[in-house]
């Protein structure tokens, strides 16, 4: 065999290996709480094994307008506000029609590559629901499923040109954006061949990271969820002047709290403990509402075997 010959070879086998160790490569799951870090702690984390999750400083808020007889315009685009969810594209531009409910209420959901570049992302109507918003779910479910298959391979976005990663928002983080004027995500893109932004996240013992450089080099999947903690503002609809705000009860989970208290049935104290902290939310289900983002996504690592 000629020199040039094997220096092919070599060449060729040097590639494959590469390819091959990419797509070995597993999957990162990085699930990060927004709103309030303190109900973060409500989550049962034994639930997903092998995500890491980390937390917001709880600076964000959701805004809307009071509910009306005679219905027109708000007067500022609602959803949430804040540095995170606006950094990391769910905040109120992203909605794909303007007028419509607020995007993203339950949180989402990005895949990212190698290259940190974003390749696949949650729709803003994503409910999370497959009983009663299954279109929905699944549709969002197969683009992702796909794009979890083709980082395995791996196929990684190609990233945007600068000039085309451009926010939608034209106010300062944190403030509300006009009604009037303001341009949304239309075409539903997201952040779709962005780099992950630089945003600040804090592990379990409070310690500071940069979201771009804990998935950098690795293929990941990012979780944005709340457990209803972000602050609520709700505004005048007819000059949008702010006319409360609160914070929602902590979720409770039903399930492990009874589960806790009939592990010890000769407790009836401990009994009806679990069952005060779960009434009120028997049939509104909070707790299932907005860990669903967790569920789909643990739904979706199972396919990248």
């Amino acid at each position: 065999m000629s020199v040039v010959r094997r220096m092919l070879l070599r060449f060729v086998i040097v590639c494959l290996l590469f390819a091959g160790g990419l797509a070995a490569q597993d999957l990162e799951v990085i699930a990060v709480h927004f709103g309030n870090p303190e109900y973060a702690k409500v989550l049962s984390q034994e639930d997903y094994p092998g995500f890491t999750f980390y937390t917001t400083d709880g600076s964000s808020y959701r805004y809307r307008e009071e509910q009306a007889l005679v219905m027109k315009s708000p007067n500022y685009l609602e959803g949430y506000y804040g540095e995170v969810p606006e950094k990391m594209g769910f905040s109120a531009n992203y909605t794909r029609e303007k007028g419509t409910p607020a995007p993203y209420v339950r949180g989402v959901i990005y895949l990212v590559g190698t290259n940190g570049v974003i390749t696949a992302q949650t729709s803003a109507g994503q409910k999370f629901n497959e009983t009663n918003f299954s279109e929905i779910y699944y549709e969002d479910f197969e683009i992702l499923k796909k794009a979890v298959k083709n980082l395995k391979k791996g196929k990684v976005a190609t990233p945007l040109k600068d000039k085309d990663r451009v926010y939608f928002k034209s106010t300062p983080a944190g403030e509300r954006e006009p009604y009037k004027k303001s341009v949304v995500d239309k075409e539903g893109k997201g952040l779709v061949g962005w780099y992950v932004p630089e945003v600040t996240v804090y592990d379990a013992e409070g310690k500071e990271h940069k979201l771009n450089q804990l998935t950098e080099g690795k293929n990941c999947m990012l979780v944005f969820y709340t457990m209803d903690a972000v602050h609520y503002v709700e505004a005048s609809r007819k000059d949008g002047t702010i006319l409360k705000e609160w914070d929602e009860v902590m979720p409770v989970n039903r399930a492990k709290e009874m589960k806790q208290a009939t592990q010890n049935p000769e407790d009836p104290k401990a009994m009806l403990t679990s069952w005060a902290k779960t009434m009120g939310q028997s049939v509104s289900g909070t707790y299932d509402e907005y860990s669903s983002v967790l569920y789909f996504a643990k739904m979706l690592k199972s396919n990248y075997k």
